[in-house]
């Protein structure tokens, strides 16, 4: 009986000593500063202004994807986590790339000193990966890898940015060919409806 008691005596002493240095580690855990997240840098300052709900008037050239012609649909550019990125949502509701839908996030790369982007749609079973920079007072982004089986190169050039729009004008080289202008894309801020 004796024996039983010093038994459970010593297991009781032992889970009391685990239970404390637990709520030793919690303490210091707790105590312990929490790793700082970066900020936003300027960077993502200078293109802050593409965040918005756009009206988007999409105008084809004729060759690269058929006869051209113009439609329009709906973009929505959101922060991504930290204000680190945006993230940007387009929707083609009418025109030659009617039912177009595309998602791209674009971010400051620091260690590269360039925007990365990322862009995926349902035009293409790819993942298309941009890298560019401010020249002047326009971005220029630049894309290569492989369409239906032939070698590309893409530029987009951001123009006229500013609170209330901005123009993308993709130009396309197939296959080490010249850089043709293939589509321009004219962001037009959607204006919140007034307040009663």
């Amino acid at each position: 009986m004796r024996r039983i008691l010093f038994l459970t005596l010593g297991l009781t002493l032992s889970a009391l000593s685990l239970a404390a240095q637990e709520g030793k580690a919690q303490a210091k855990a707790q105590a312990e500063p929490a790793m700082e997240m970066p900020k936003p840098g300027p960077e993502m300052a200078k293109i802050k202004s593409m965040l918005g709900t756009w009206h988007v008037q999409d105008i084809h050239e004729p060759g690269f994807m058929g006869p051209g012609g113009k439609g329009h649909g709906t973009g929505q550019v959101t922060l991504g986590p930290g204000g680190l990125s945006l993230i940007i949502e387009y929707k083609c509701a009418a025109g030659p790339m009617k039912g177009y839908r595309g998602h791209g996030i674009v971010a400051w790369d620091g260690e590269a000193k360039a925007y990365k982007q990322a862009w995926t749609d349902n035009m293409a079973p790819m993942l298309m990966q941009s890298a560019g920079s401010w020249v002047g007072d326009t971005i220029v982004m630049n894309t290569e890898g492989t369409m239906m089986g032939k070698a590309f190169k893409s530029r987009d050039t951001f123009t006229g940015i500013g609170p209330d729009g901005y123009t993308i004008t993709t130009e396309v080289s197939m296959e080490g060919g010249p850089m043709k202008k293939v589509m321009t894309l004219i962001h037009t801020r959607v204006k919140a409806a007034a307040k009663k």
